[in-house]
C-alpha cells in the first residue's frame, strides 16, 4: 500500500474555490449592509439600498443558494471575555507521517481560530486566542507539542491589529474582478 505524502493529504483537505458568482453594485451594497448587521430586516435592508423587501429577499435567497452567504453569525469581542492574547504558530510537519491524526488533534483544540495550509517554509499556520502566558504555556506543553507529526513550530504573539475595519466591507466596496485586470 502506497502512503500519501503529507502535502498530498493537505492538498486534499483544502477547501477548493467554487465557481465565481458575478455581483452587481446592488449585490455588493446588500452584502455590505448584511456584513455590518445581519440581523436587519429585509425591509430595513431595502430602505438602505433603495429596493423593495421582496427584491431583497430574492437576492439574499440567491446568495444563500450560490454559497455567497455561508452562514449568519456574531462577531464576539474575545478581548472583552479575557482572551486577549493572539498567537500565530507557523508549523512544519514531519515528512511521510500520517497527518490525519495531526489534523484531528488540531481540530480538538478549542482555542484554535484558524488553521491554514501555506506555501513556503512551513506547512501550516495556526492562529490561537488565549488568555495569558500560562494559557500559552499549557497550550504548547500539554497539547501542541503532543500532536503527532509536528516537527517544528514557532510562536509569535500578536501585539495589536492595525486594520480593524471589517474585511467584508472593504472587499465589497467595488468590483474585485476589476482590480485583477
Amino acid at each position: 500500500m502506497v502512503k500519501k505524502s503529507h502535502t498530498a493529504i493537505l492538498a486534499g483537505a483544502i477547501e477548493r474555490p467554487q465557481e465565481h458568482v458575478q455581483l452587481d453594485d446592488i449585490d455588493r451594497a446588500l452584502l455590505r449592509e448584511l456584513s455590518r448587521d445581519s440581523r436587519q430586516s429585509q425591509r430595513a435592508l431595502g430602505r438602505q439600498i433603495n429596493m423593495s423587501a421582496p427584491a431583497v429577499a430574492e437576492r439574499i435567497a440567491r446568495f444563500e443558494r450560490n454559497g455567497v452567504i455561508r452562514k449568519y453569525s456574531i462577531n464576539v469581542d474575545w478581548d472583552r471575555l479575557g482572551y486577549d492574547v493572539v498567537v500565530f504558530m507557523p508549523i512544519t510537519l514531519e515528512s511521510g507521517g500520517d497527518i490525519e491524526p495531526t489534523l484531528a488533534a488540531f481540530r480538538e483544540i478549542p482555542e484554535l481560530e484558524e488553521l491554514t495550509v501555506v506555501a513556503g517554509r512551513y506547512d501550516l499556520l495556526a492562529r490561537f486566542r488565549l488568555s495569558d502566558q500560562r494559557h500559552l504555556r499549557e497550550l504548547l506543553l500539554d497539547r501542541v507539542w503532543q500532536i503527532p507529526n509536528v516537527a517544528r513550530i514557532e510562536t509569535m504573539l500578536g501585539l495589536g491589529n492595525l486594520i480593524t475595519e471589517d474585511y467584508s466591507e472593504r472587499m465589497l466596496r467595488s468590483d474585485p474582478d476589476a482590480t485583477h485586470e
